[in-house]
């Protein structure tokens, strides 16, 4: 039996979400930036949603979770704990209601989950949350879909600025969706094929990826 380490318990959630969700792009530790500070999520799954999972092992600590998942609740729809069952006492977490719980244990020598508590959607992301994340390859071709006028030399705090003139919270979130499931697809599906986490850090963001927003 392997140990029940961040390594083993999110290559099993992988592929346990690759079974869950259709049409969807899954990557792993996805950094952003949020009044918590910079906080990176283990794994996010774009499907028409964005969500992210915190992964806590049998070997891990709470100590930043409630940074961590309140970050994340900043940026992603939904923020999903997943905790190795019997670890953690989750009473004691006093984590947000809208955070959803998923247990990870051993079954015939397999990593199994269980979903304990579905999560709630997030509502706080704004352009302001989300712009920052885009790069400016990115943001200049979302500013020409709104025909917003600016220069080659801008620096991205400039185009950041100018994205959250021109986008709305309702906007951002859904460019914030096409972005995760484009720009990390190209590791999905080197993972898909390797069955090895290292194919996320090797191929994880595709710098070409064609930009064919609607």
């Amino acid at each position: 039996m392997k140990r029940a380490d961040a390594p083993t318990i999110t290559y099993s959630l992988i592929e346990w979400l690759d079974n869950r969700y259709d049409n969807k792009t899954i990557t792993t530790e996805i950094s952003v930036n949020t009044t918590f500070g910079t906080k990176i999520a283990d794994v996010v799954v774009s499907n028409g949603h964005s969500i992210a999972y915190e992964v806590k092992s049998a070997f891990d600590t709470t100590k930043r979770l409630n940074a961590q998942v309140n970050g994340f609740s900043e940026m992603f729809e939904y923020v999903y704990l997943v905790y190795w069952d019997g670890k953690y006492n989750l009473k004691g977490l006093n984590l947000p209601s809208n955070i959803g719980l998923i247990k990870a244990y051993w079954k015939d020598d397999k990593v199994c989950f269980g979903i304990v508590q579905d999560a709630r959607i997030n509502r706080l992301a704004t352009s302001f949350n989300i712009a920052p994340f885009l790069w400016k390859k990115e943001l200049r071709y979302f500013l020409g879909l709104k025909q917003q006028k600016f220069k080659m030399s801008d620096d991205k705090d400039t185009l950041v600025e100018l994205f959250s003139k021109n986008y709305g919270k309702r906007d951002s979130v859904r460019i914030f969706r096409y972005v995760l499931k484009n720009r990390f697809e190209l590791g999905f599906s080197v993972f898909q094929k390797l069955k090895d986490l290292k194919a996320f850090r090797s191929n994880k963001s595709d710098i070409n990826y064609p930009l064919q927003y609607s």
